[in-house]
């Protein structure tokens, strides 16, 4: 099985990539084999996935595959909510993304464009890649011209291929005057998209949903950037396009499946939902989608279903590390939460090199983290800054460590929780109010205080952000717990 490989398509090359795979290599790990490939960096590389090849049926990411596995898509499944956080977060993952757009522009594969309703826009949407290609590729404009119809979309070439060379032309001749880049052509691309297909990258599935006993066969939309009801949405087969919203992501609660390809959907408010699915294949598709969603928008850090999780949460749970949140982030968590308390530390994933970290370390002098590398090298095996020896775990490194007279002193490691509000959160809509990792939902219930969550402030009384305090005259007692209870950190299934 050494020198099996997979077939898999990409939207940059007619050329497939053929990557290779052992029985235990995930899908996941396909991606990130990919990502590596085409330089998109470790944090927009949870918005991609693996798709079957002409089927709309995605792989989860603990996915497998066999000895003669089905050639696959490479595709970009999550939306950020706006182009210019893609673009400002990885050019390449905006590259990728405006091509995979283009192609399916080309090719007719985006539902929600009509023909009859949006001919003008289509043509423009050509005349516009074309003029891409002459800033991208230097080419010039007569040459562009004559290759017309690898820019055009199929569907304006059925219909009118005679009537648009005379629009090409003139408009070309306009657009040289002015004064872009090609990056710049490529987001107004995308923009116009936007504006004709608002729900692009949206997924559909036929289901039999069964809500309070009401059982009826319905198509079921996923669609999170819908301009006025973004969320899940579901209509009768028999009315279709009469859409009813039954929930937005922020309202998922968890969700459970059976081996009849029923899944059980349970809400923060409302009745639990049921949907049988004609496949455990289409059912893992449907979950892995709402599952990426959930975690790019609440809790990067968790999987909403047991049985569709992600391979890497597990590797960085069991590390205690965060993921590529930036130093920023940590040493605000360092601070927020442990007031920058002599061996305390974060590790978390480097933002720009796959299988590197970084351990954020609260030093003696009490002043700002200091950050050391931390290099995964064979196996499980780690090298830490400029220690040569070889570390199997944290809990061996931290033992190396122990010792509060030295100039690194590990004492604590902050694991990550649900309730960090990083950067990692891509999909989490810009209207929300964003954060540092103390923000969390308001209990209403009791709570359950661990005493490493307590601490004793003599100074007098401030104004303690984020914190929810018990004063008296002589102290001050903050808390950082979390509704959790004891641990507001919570594993992966």
């Amino acid at each position: 099985m050494s020198d099996s490989v997979i077939t898999v398509n990409t939207v940059l090359d007619c050329k497939p990539i053929l990557v290779p795979y052992t029985p235990t290599t995930t899908c996941e790990d396909i991606c990130i084999y990919l990502c590596k490939q085409l330089n998109i960096g470790a944090i927009a590389r949870h918005l991609f996935a693996i798709r079957i090849t002409g089927k709309n049926v995605f792989l989860m990411p603990a996915a497998t595959f066999g000895d003669k596995p089905a050639a696959v898509d490479f595709r970009m499944r999550l939306k950020v909510a706006s182009i210019d956080s893609l673009k400002k977060l990885d050019m390449n993952a905006f590259n990728y993304y405006f091509h995979q757009a283009r192609g399916d522009v080309l090719n007719n594969r985006v539902p929600d464009i009509i023909y009859e309703k949006y001919k003008r826009e289509l043509v423009g949407l050509g005349i516009t890649d074309m003029y891409r290609v002459m800033l991208e590729k230097d080419i010039s404009r007569e040459s562009v011209e004559n290759d017309y119809k690898k820019y055009i979309p199929k569907e304006v070439l059925k219909r009118h291929a005679f009537f648009i060379k005379r629009p090409i032309h003139d408009t070309l001749g306009k657009l040289q005057k002015s004064v872009h880049d090609a990056f710049y052509v490529k987001e107004e691309y995308i923009r116009q998209l936007e504006i004709i297909a608002p729900e692009y990258l949206s997924e559909v599935y036929k289901a039999v949903m069964d809500d309070n006993g009401s059982i009826s066969s319905v198509y079921i939309k996923v669609s999170p950037y819908h301009p006025t009801e973004p969320g899940i949405k579901y209509c009768l087969e028999s009315k279709k396009e009469q859409w009813v919203l039954k929930c937005t992501i922020e309202e998922l609660g968890f969700i459970s499946i059976r081996n009849d390809s029923t899944t059980e959907i349970s809400r923060k408010n409302g009745i639990p939902f049921y949907l049988k699915f004609n496949s455990m294949a289409t059912m893992y598709s449907f979950i892995s989608l709402l599952d990426g969603y959930y975690r790019l928008t609440c809790k990067w850090i968790f999987n909403i279903c047991r049985e569709v999780y992600t391979p890497s949460l597990k590797k960085l749970y069991a590390m205690k590390c965060h993921g590529p949140v930036g130093g920023q982030f940590s040493y605000a968590k360092l601070e927020s939460k442990r007031s920058n308390k002599p061996g305390c530390f974060i590790i978390r994933e480097s933002e720009s090199k796959y299988n590197h970290y970084y351990i954020d370390v609260c030093m003696k002098e009490g002043l700002k983290p200091k950050t050391f590398k931390l290099e995964k090298i064979t196996g499980d095996e780690f090298i830490f800054n400029d220690d040569l020896t070889r570390y199997k775990s944290i809990q061996q490194l931290m033992a190396a460590y122990s010792d509060p007279n030295g100039a690194i002193y590990l004492q604590e490691c902050l694991p990550p929780s649900e309730y960090d509000v990083s950067p990692l959160l891509l999909c989490r809509s810009e209207k929300e109010p964003g954060g540092f990792a103390s923000d969390v939902s308001i209990p209403t219930s009791p709570l359950c205080i661990s005493c490493k969550d307590l601490q004793v402030y003599k100074h007098s009384l401030g104004t303690v952000s984020h914190r929810r305090t018990v004063s008296n005259p002589a102290m001050q007692i903050s808390s950082t717990a979390t509704p959790m209870g004891f641990a507001p950190e919570r594993s992966p299934p």
